[in-house]
């Protein structure tokens, strides 16, 4: 189809394919009957025949209105996913913020987002201590998504040492989701790029001394492929570090990295979950003696991240094992003894009191060691910090206006 236009330009060509017609029974629908489209090899074009246009693969043109055609919606969420198996414990709350932040509108089909006006989260960046579970997130995010598989990019990797080549590596990583965005538009499917340990490249721009400057134009070109003149909609970037603060501020406002989750350690049901998780399988084969209360545990492993509570069962386990090895000229199992192996709490007490020890906080031994005695109180110093420490105590259970209230002692 050629249309002639006036102005500067004097024609714009076009092409347009019959697809084909379909025709319903007008009569049944007059008597309020269901009539299920046809399709026909002639036909006559009335007043009130609905014209349906499609957007062809490759073509610039963007559909919209009451004429655009319904193409086939794929839902985001990988439909054999099953959430009971993700294996995250602990982190019920920061995944449901994830999902409601980066994938409500992602399951709603392009036409409903285009009514809304409404922009996909691009950017989600997952911080906190180590071994909390940000990786683990991240990869069955991966996993849950019907998606592209996702591209998973350690941050150092990122820098070359010859000049232009780490903003090359930026723009290499987007390269597949630019063409298919240009092709597919609305309808292109999601790309994943993760950054572990994203503070290496994304440091703030001037904190780092370097006659190249780097580390700023890596920032810009990550920077321009995420939000700027050809931002692409089809890209979701999952950041993780344990600096946020080292961060660039710019990548992290809204319309970039903007949901920004916390993975903290976990608390006693957390703790919970966790054990139960990586115990699962013992359970299963009847490896986990009787004795063994996770409850018990759950509670005693006060400041252990999720690797260290993985690492415990791991370290029960070689105790278990351990037990059943005849060491002398040779290392020897006895294999029907092996098939009876089970993990006890004496293993776990074993684990837990010789081998893991948490990273984070201080023991409760440790702890009552220091205050068996209560405070003494060697001078008026000392009594100012107690009134002010419990008249702040008091203020905060009392008023209902008081936040959240920090005291450093010295």
């Amino acid at each position: 189809m050629v249309k002639q236009t006036s102005g500067q330009n004097d024609e714009m060509a076009g092409s347009v394919i019959f697809t084909g017609k379909r025709t319903v029974d007008l009569a049944a629908v007059a008597r309020g009957q269901n009539s299920k489209a046809r399709k026909i090899p002639l036909g006559v074009s009335l007043a009130n025949t609905m014209v349906i246009f499609e957007r062809a693969e490759g073509s610039s043109i963007n559909l919209a209105g009451k004429s655009k055609g319904k193409s086939q919606f794929v839902s985001i969420i990988n439909p054999d996913f099953d959430f009971k198996t993700m294996g995250i414990g602990g982190l019920d709350t920061e995944f449901n913020a994830i999902f409601r932040r980066a994938f409500a509108s992602r399951v709603f089909p392009p036409e409903v987002v285009y009514q809304l006006g409404m922009k996909h989260c691009r950017g989600i960046l997952l911080y906190g201590p180590p071994g909390t579970g940000k990786t683990l997130m991240a990869r069955q995010i991966g996993k849950m998504l019907n998606a592209r598989e996702p591209k998973i990019v350690n941050g150092p990797q990122i820098l070359d040492k010859y000049v232009g080549e780490s903003e090359a590596n930026i723009r290499k990583l987007f390269a597949d989701a630019d063409e298919e965005e240009k092709r597919l538009g609305p309808n292109s499917g999601l790309h994943i790029i993760i950054f572990d340990e994203i503070d290496a490249i994304c440091k703030s721009r001037g904190s780092v001394a370097s006659g190249a400057g780097v580390h700023d134009t890596v920032v810009n070109q990550l920077l321009s492929k995420i939000d700027g003149v050809d931002q692409l909609n089809n890209i979701l970037i999952i950041g993780m570090t344990n600096r946020r603060d080292m961060i660039d501020e710019a990548l992290l406002r809204p319309g970039r990295l903007e949901v920004q989750i916390e993975i903290g350690l976990p608390d006693e049901n957390g703790r919970s979950q966790i054990l139960n998780i990586h115990t699962a399988r013992l359970r299963e084969h009847n490896k986990l003696n009787a004795d063994v209360d996770l409850k018990e545990f759950s509670e005693i492993t006060r400041n252990f991240s999720g690797a260290e509570l993985e690492g415990l069962v791991r370290a029960a386990m070689s105790f278990a094992m351990n037990r059943h090895i005849k060491a002398g000229k040779r290392v020897e199992i006895d294999p029907e003894a092996a098939d009876k192996l089970q993990v006890c709490r004496a293993d776990f007490m074993h684990a837990f009191e010789n081998d893991i020890k948490p990273a984070f906080g201080i023991s409760k031994e440790e702890f009552d060691s220091y205050i068996s005695n209560g405070i003494i109180i060697w001078g008026q110093s000392v009594t100012d910090v107690l009134e002010e420490g419990e008249l702040r105590i008091r203020q905060t259970i009392k008023s209902e206006m008081t936040p959240l209230v920090s005291i450093l002692i010295e």
